[in-house]
């Protein structure tokens, strides 16, 4: 392994640990959110509601936001799964083990991640069409375009786990021969 190949290694080793501690950073914060919206008074709840155009029921109001904070910090906690597990893939792979069940696993955890990802962010999109807000938040953008792209990135992903499955066996039953 080159010393580029090893210094990009190092590069986005560090550039998803930072990325989880801001995931663990942002998910404390919706978590302290979650609970202040159940906390806060009266007033201030509907002044809330104004704020984000919700005028409905203001109790049922606030439980959507309960409910849409807690999606987010799903979603979040998501992201973090997939930068822990990259970064897993990304050590391996600087110690040069490539086809180890490690990294399967790994994998398979940024796998099942995407796809848990992908789910929750369709839910979010269904609640807020519920109170018709459409591209709340800059990070995650509402939309069908950015769910086909999850999905497509899911396929990558897939295809990802089913080649090195293989490889692994072809790895397993060349040390067996030898």
């Amino acid at each position: 392994m080159n010393l580029f190949t090893k210094t990009v290694l190092k590069f986005l080793s560090v550039i998803s640990l930072i990325g989880q501690v801001l995931c663990a950073f942002a998910g404390l914060m919706l978590l302290f959110a979650s609970v202040a919206l159940l906390l806060v008074p009266n007033g201030v709840k509907k002044q809330l509601l104004q704020y984000v155009d919700l005028n409905s029921n203001t109790n049922l109001s606030i439980w959507f936001l309960v409910l849409s904070c807690l999606v987010a910090l799903a979603i979040i906690a998501c992201l973090f799964i997939i930068l822990y597990a990259l970064r897993k893939i990304i050590g391996n792979i600087y110690e040069q083990h490539f086809f180890v069940s490690r990294n399967l696993k790994y994998l398979k955890l940024i796998l099942i991640s995407i796809t848990s990802f992908t789910v929750l962010d369709f839910i979010s999109q269904l609640l807020f069409a519920q109170v018709h807000a459409y591209n709340v938040s800059n990070i995650f953008s509402d939309s069908w375009p950015s769910l086909i792209g999850n999905i497509l990135l899911l396929s990558i992903v897939y295809t990802l786990y089913v080649v090195l499955k293989y490889g692994i066996s072809l790895q397993d039953d060349s040390n067996n021969v030898i």
